[in-house]
């Protein structure tokens, strides 16, 4: 009997002092796979957050991002791996995503693309931590970022004016366009008596409005085609172009019937006109004036300033086309009229050179009693005052 509980006691004993050498054993061993932490004397660096920065903005573009980290160190001798932490929130109580294990990357950098998009209209917070397998060090300084919707900005269509108009006043109409990820969009309208639009006749720009935005530009010229299109613009992003429409303005209607005045000279005869040629500014006021006398027009007190317009419009298309009663010598195809731009009207007593955009005042208290005949040099028309020329008579 007590052979047996002395042989138990050796037995138990044995067992007791190979635990101790195993447990021995794995202590000594700090590269081993079960090795029992932590290691005394081992310490690990804390990882940094390098990409995205903190407040940094990220546009969602439907792939997930890439975070960049500053790989951390040791002075232990067991290999390194990352814990990668994202949440919504500061305090990581609602972590949307979790990676345990991520290898460090080479040159101290560590590249990890997130499995999954990050969903658009949020803010994130992110960090990360590198254990050994026994021993862990601390988290990184939390970065954050958030990611935006894309900004959209959709060329309008545009509906109206298109084809032969019945007035020179057409109001343009466009069909909005999406927009979307961002703000202060407006629409900038190009009019232009170009196909290809190598020269702008307007450009105005207008806040959409709900659905459809509409645009007035003021009286055009008759009897005159125009094309025009249109784009979107946030001041940083602009939306392609819409497709052109072209629209021509109506003939220009009939003049007013002349108002006798005592002393009205005779009409001039009509016969053969000329070729081009150039008319000075002289001759062209003298022209100008001829026509104003023979067929009687009143530009004072009594008169209104559509029929002060139709009459430089009449007497300018007889300089830049020629008149077999006034214009015999030949046209002058560098004579032309203007407005004031802002679709303001066109001048009722300014004629201009075409190319150079030189204007000349004519009248002196025009729309006013007792007006008269001058030739006065305005100079070089700025670039707001659109000139073009007169509808032929």
């Amino acid at each position: 009997m007590y052979r047996n509980q002395a042989g138990r006691i050796l037995t138990t004993v044995a067992a007791v002092i190979g635990l101790v050498a195993c447990e021995a054993a794995k202590s000594a061993n700090p590269t081993a796979p079960s090795v029992a932490g932590p290691i005394p004397g081992v310490s690990i660096t804390t990882p940094r957050a390098l990409e995205p920065g903190a407040g940094a903005t990220l546009t969602f573009g439907g792939e997930p991002p890439t975070l960049l980290i500053e790989n951390p160190g040791t002075n232990g001798v067991r290999a390194l791996w990352l814990q990668v932490d994202v949440a919504t929130d500061a305090g990581f109580q609602q972590i949307v995503h979790h990676a345990d294990r991520v290898t460090p990357g080479q040159g101290g950098r560590t590249s990890y693309r997130l499995p999954e998009p990050l969903g658009a209209g949020y803010t994130y917070y992110w960090r990360s931590r590198a254990q050994d397998g026994a021993n862990t060090g601390g988290y990184s300084a939390v970065s954050s970022f958030s990611v935006v919707p894309p900004v959209v900005i959709d060329p309008p269509t545009p509906t109206t004016p298109s084809s032969a108009q019945t007035n020179n006043r057409p109001e343009f109409r466009v069909t909005n366009g999406a927009i979307s990820g961002t703000t202060g969009v407006v629409y900038r309208f190009e009019i232009s008596g170009a196909a290809d639009f190598s020269s702008i006749t307007a450009l105005v720009t207008v806040a959409p409005g709900p659905g459809t935005t509409t645009m007035s530009l003021g009286e055009l010229p008759y009897n005159t085609t125009y094309y025009w299109r249109v784009y979107g613009t946030d001041g940083t992003k602009q939306s392609g172009y819409s497709a052109a429409l072209s629209f021509r303005t109506p003939a220009p209607p009939a003049p007013p019937a002349p108002i006798p005045t005592p002393g009205t000279t005779p009409p001039a005869p009509s016969g053969p006109i000329g070729g081009p040629r150039n008319i000075s500014t002289n001759e062209a006021t003298s022209i100008i004036k001829s026509v104003h006398d023979a067929e009687g027009w009143n530009l004072g007190g009594d008169s209104s300033r559509d029929s002060r317009i139709a009459f430089i419009k009449r007497a300018v298309g007889m300089l830049h086309y020629g008149d077999g009663r006034f214009n015999r010598g030949g046209p002058d195809s560098n004579w032309c009229i203007k407005d004031a731009g802002g679709g303001r009207p066109i001048s009722d007593d300014v004629i201009v050179r075409c190319n150079s955009r030189e204007a000349w005042d004519l009248i002196i208290g025009v729309g006013g009693n007792g007006y008269s005949w001058h030739t006065d040099y305005i100079g070089v028309l700025p670039g707001n005052q659109n000139v073009y020329p007169p509808p032929r008579p």
